[in-house]
């Protein structure tokens, strides 16, 4: 059986057997009541993944040896989702999907009309929402796992230098997102290493945060005539770039 997928902090290609610990070993002995001798995945988020055998099932530990690892996975793309902050349910729900999707980095920003950012929440949140993460790489058997930053005011977004491409959704126009994508005005025509998506929240962004936005040396995108909810319009951005410059 090689359908289930199990995180570890570190695949060493020297390393013949790994034992599994806490979340991941329970999820493996209660929820996919993985047996013995039992074939799994193993990966560790930074693009190493490997086929294992289960050797022993224990009360608090699982024992397994490698039997082979894949070449290390790599995107050509980065994609940083910058997305505003929305409700919580919505959020984790973009969040699910941008892991899907192969985003390397989301970064939760804080604007003008987006839900407030909770200090004291934060540490409690950040946990969350980078255990969702884990549960999304695991089911489409991904070897990279989506960094989740803690969420930052957009102007210290904006200050940041920020390499490669950087893009906005906007809803007063802008060149079409699928034309950008076909023609990335790369050297030789090639995607960018790394391309942030800046999407706004419910409301849409103030006409002084579009101005500020464009200074920073966004470009302004569009995804067609209709307005999106921003959790649409984030993941569709997303899988549009995933799907032209990562697949």
């Amino acid at each position: 059986m090689t359908a289930n997928q199990f995180f570890v902090a570190v695949i060493d290609p020297d390393v013949e057997r790994i034992v599994l610990r806490g979340d991941e070993h329970r999820h493996l002995a209660k929820a996919a009541r993985v047996r013995a001798g039992d074939e799994i995945w193993l990966f560790d988020g930074a693009g190493r993944r490997s086929r294992a055998q289960v050797e022993k099932v224990g009360d608090d530990r699982t024992e397994v040896s490698i039997l082979a690892a894949e070449a290390p996975e790599n995107s050509r793309t980065r994609i940083v989702l910058a997305l505003c902050l929305i409700d919580g349910k919505k959020l984790e729900a973009v969040l699910e999907q941008a892991a899907e999707l192969g985003c390397s980095d989301f970064l939760p920003v804080v604007s003008a009309r987006s839900f407030p950012a909770s200090a004291e929440r934060t540490g409690r949140k950040l946990e969350r929402w980078r255990r969702i993460v884990r549960e999304a790489a695991k089911q489409c058997k991904s070897a990279l796992l989506t960094e989740v930053h803690a969420p930052r005011p957009l102007r210290e977004l904006l200050r940041e230098p920020g390499p490669g491409r950087r893009l906005f959704l906007s809803e007063h126009g802008g060149r079409p997102l699928k034309d950008v994508l076909a023609f990335p005005a790369e050297a030789e025509g090639r995607a960018p290493e790394r391309i942030t998506l800046l999407v706004g929240p419910k409301g849409g962004w103030t006409a002084a945060e579009v101005k500020e936005i464009r200074q920073a040396g966004f470009e302004a995108v569009s995804l067609g005539c209709r307005i999106l909810r921003a959790e649409t319009a984030a993941v569709s951005g997303a899988a549009m770039i995933a799907h032209f410059w990562n697949e």
